[in-house]
């Protein structure tokens, strides 16, 4: 290790009583004059200004510039004139140089662009207020992300049928309609005059990156089951271009006919034991199968005869909002990869439901294997046949109807699972009539990577054809990305864009009966420290692409959670850890009426969080000022080995889906404690692998997990120390060096704010937060959820017991308010070449300030 790296970092038990110790924290919305929190970016002024990507990286002018951002949603890109310059001021004390703009076109005015009495028209308050806030970041050298579309139904508008999908989401990437539509929005935002700037959008050096749609591909979550449902003008279009494109690639049904049928298999023995139910225990319930009930979920299976159909029944007595709490399942089976199989049974239920059938692994990691589908089972019998290829061989697989989502009982039949049953061109399918449908009951595996191959062109075509009328047709230079990689395929349809992006939550909120209902949500109390075989750091890792910037503009570990505190300074030091190009927390705020509150009241705005917000200068000194270099050691695997390349990609996305991490470790084992001692990502070709890097200083991550599940985190860097997790664990990964005894979770982080060494370091920022909670939130027994209690002011930390051993010197500590001034002098104990800090919950602070 470099000597200017060696020193101790010791948290120890001080006077004060242990148990909890929540302290008002709140921060202001304007710092104090003589904050001691004070970053800076030059003003952006001209072309010299203008971001551009060089070597795999975002430059300013000639020197390399990393993104440390916020999200601003919905109302909140409109500020009152009053705001924007002190939200701007804010932000860039704080160490923030980008916002994305997000949300605005969802909405109509006051919370969105568009006029309310002419909806396809933007008010002109929503952009003279957009304008000035836009002036007022580029003169604090803030940039802006800014998002086209993101959540307005442009066929709700136009003269089209209602595409009948969340924001027009897929439909908007094939219909010509709606294409022109998202033309007609960039063309109105980026050729706009900002008379504040004295220049178009388009022109302006601030408006650094140009996002196309958000969340939205073929590939995406439920895609197919969204695809199946497309209303019948979309269904018919897409059908059509589908047809058109077989036509291209076979020109004749012969053609298509032997390069899909050759695959069709006939069906096999059913693998299930029991599976027309007429073996029963003496209990009474069906034998070799098993009713799985989770939490104070109650669910019973009994032998039924329905409407003269002998079947079982489901009889479902209390569900607690998780689909999986209830299953039914039958485990031990043996499939194997490669193979295709047959789902088939017959269901019925009083009233029509939603149930789920999946295949997957009977054991950890509960891995799915190829199926997971959703039905609608309704009070008539149906039988259905579902087809999938199983993505891996396992011995102890299952077969599993998952049945949690409603309390409706379920009446099953005549189920089996069975190898074979492939079909590739149906007898009454061919090109001449153009009636080939887009999926198939039972599928041979040409078909599908046909379809897929489709998609994954027609979503290129898409993103490159905007990306095209962006920057050649309306002249703008900023930087197009188009939207987040859906494993490899859309990985595949963003490999043009400028970058690179991605999205990731820890333990988003759950909506186990409707959408957003703000008082019917869950989140699971889990740190992902103490779960890093679920942390989605590692997942988000694997989706870079060699030779192009890699960003992650939403992030966030939501409110409540009592580990919120590991969010910042986790993403900052793994995102440099792993050299990424930028990172925007989600989200500064959705409203601009309550800049000023003191207390945060969702699950992710972080203006008023002092868990979030109070660890941004933190992030900004290791993410910015490379405070915490890049992994020395690297890794690039190619997405694919076979050709045509399309091919090979679609052949991984078929075996893996949207799991990049599974993607990455499909030839040699990989496991997540790999990814904490070498950068990764992924080749479109074998030959484009990134020149060796040798950073000057070593940093080191260190991420111990022990058998009770309790793990500590450590990021230790030429101008960081990070360091959270459970007390014990935190002391085992710091060699003994953090001895804690209250409380029981914490996040520290110890900063150079100006940019230099340990060794030269005169201004360090020790940060520390256990939990973080208003006065009076309403949290259940489990602390799973507290509805709509969110308490009231102030906003509150768990502040930390204990002495910080710091880098030996002459240090003055200053406790800071919540303003960044000065507070109260902290006693620095100088003995044995060692400096050592108290730090106390008397002090009222989660900041402290030493000097030299």
């Amino acid at each position: 290790m470099k000597k200017q790296m060696v020193f101790i970092f010791v948290l120890c038990l001080s006077a004060v009583a242990l148990g909890d110790h929540f302290v008002p924290f709140v921060i202001p919305a304007e710092p104090a004059a003589d904050s001691a929190i004070r970053f800076s970016s030059a003003p952006i002024v001209d072309d010299d200004d203008r971001i551009v990507v060089r070597n795999g990286h975002f430059y300013r002018g000639q020197e390399p510039i990393r993104f440390w951002g916020v999200n601003f949603s919905f109302s909140a890109n409109f500020p009152d004139k009053k705001d924007a310059p002190i939200l701007a001021r804010r932000l860039a004390m704080a160490g923030i140089n980008s916002i994305r703009c997000h949300h605005m076109d969802t909405s109509r005015w006051p919370r969105g662009l568009w006029d309310p009495q002419k909806p396809n028209e933007i008010h002109p308050e929503a952009l003279d207020r957009l304008d000035f806030f836009i002036h007022e970041l580029a003169k604090a050298g803030i940039y802006i992300d800014l998002n086209l579309h993101v959540g307005h139904p442009h066929s709700q508008f136009l003269d089209i049928p209602d595409s009948g999908q969340t924001y027009d989401k897929i439909a908007n990437l094939f219909t010509p309609g709606l294409i022109e539509a998202q033309k007609e929005f960039a063309r109105k935002m980026l050729t706009h005059f900002n008379p504040y700037r004295k220049m178009k959008y388009a022109d302006d050096p601030a408006i650094a990156i140009v996002e196309i749609t958000n969340e939205n591909s073929f590939f995406m979550w439920s895609s197919e089951e969204s695809i199946r449902s497309l209303p019948p003008y979309y269904a018919d279009l897409l059908q059509q271009q589908f047809n058109a494109w077989l036509k291209k690639k076979y020109n004749t049904s012969q053609a298509l006919s032997s390069a899909w049928n050759k695959e069709a298999q006939p069906l096999g023995q059913t693998l299930l034991k029991n599976g027309i139910f007429s073996q029963f225990t003496n209990s009474g319930v069906p034998a070799h199968w098993n009713t799985e009930q989770h939490g104070e979920c109650k669910a019973y299976t009994t032998k039924a005869d329905h409407n003269n159909r002998p079947c079982i029944k489901i009889d479902i007595e209390k569900i607690d909002g998780t689909e999986w709490h209830i299953q039914f399942n039958q485990n031990g089976l043996s499939l194997k990869q490669g193979q295709y199989y047959t789902v088939s049974f017959q269901a019925v239920a009083p009233v029509s439901r939603k149930i789920h059938c999946n295949a997957t692994m009977a054991h950890e990691p509960w891995s799915n294997m190829g199926l997971s589908r959703s039905i609608t089972v309704t009070p008539a019998w149906q039988e259905f046949r579902l087809g999938f290829t199983a993505n891996a061989s396992d011995d102890n697989a299952r077969l599993s109807f998952v049945l949690g989502g409603d309390e409706t009982d379920v009446f099953l039949a005549e189920v089996r699972l069975q190898p074979g049953g492939q079909v590739g061109l149906e007898k009454n399918e061919s090109l001449e009539q153009s009636n080939i449908a887009l999926f198939g009951d039972k599928e041979v595996q040409a078909r599908k990577l046909d379809r897929l191959i489709f998609f994954a062109e027609t979503e290129k075509a898409f993103f490159d054809g905007m990306k095209s009328h962006i920057q050649t047709v309306l002249g703008s230079p900023s930087l197009v990305t188009g939207t987040i990689v859906f494993g490899p395929l859309g990985l595949y349809g963003q490999s043009d864009m400028d970058f690179i992006d991605a999205h990731a939550y820890w333990q988003h909120p759950r909506f186990p009966n409707r959408p957003w209902d703000q008082n019917d949500w869950l989140i699971e109390q889990k740190s992902m420290i103490d779960n890093p075989e679920e942390a989605t750091l590692f997942r988000l890792a694997c989706e870079r692409l060699a030779g192009k910037p890699f960003t992650v503009t939403e992030y966030n570990h939501p409110a409540p959670l009592d580990s919120q505190a590991e969010c910042v300074p986790l993403i900052s030091s793994f995102a440099a850890a792993q050299d990424w190009d930028g990172v925007w927390l989600y989200s500064y705020a959705h409203g601009n009426d309550a800049w000023g509150t003191e207390q945060f009241n969702n699950f992710f705005d972080i203006h008023a969080n002092p868990a979030k917000w109070g660890f941004i200068p933190a992030g900004a000194a290791i993410f910015l000022k490379h405070g915490f270099h890049p992994l020395p050691r690297e890794k690039w695997i190619p997405l694919a080995d076979e050709n045509p390349l399309l091919h090979g990609i679609a052949e991984v996305h078929l075996q893996y889906d949207r799991n990049m991490f599974q993607v990455m470790g499909r030839k040699t084992p990989y496991r997540w404690y790999h990814i904490t001692t070498e950068r990764v990502g992924h080749l479109l070709d074998p030959s484009d692998t990134p020149p060796p890097f040798s950073p000057p200083f070593k940093s080191y991550l260190d991420w111990q997990i022990n058998d009770n599940k309790k793990a500590g985190f450590s990021a230790l860097g030429p101008g960081v120390m990070f360091c959270a997790g459970d007390r014990q664990m935190v002391a085992q990964v710091s060699r003994q060096r953090i001895q804690m005894q209250s409380p029981d979770f914490v996040a520290v982080a110890l900063t150079i704010l100006n940019g230099k060494q340990w060794t030269e370091a005169d201004k360090i920022l020790l940060t520390v937060c256990g939990r973080c909670e208003n006065v009076g939130m309403g949290f259940s027994q489990d602390r799973r959820t507290i509805g709509t209690k969110w308490g009231g002011p102030p906003a509150r930390i768990e502040a930390p017991v204990g002495a910080v051993e710091v880098p030996p010197a002459e240090w003055t500590c200053h406790a800071l308010k919540p303003d960044g001034s000065l507070g109260p002098v902290v006693p620095v104990k100088n003995e044995n070449n060692k400096s050592i800090v108290s730090i106390s919950p008397e002090f009222q602070t989660m900041w402290y300030l030493l000097t030299k």
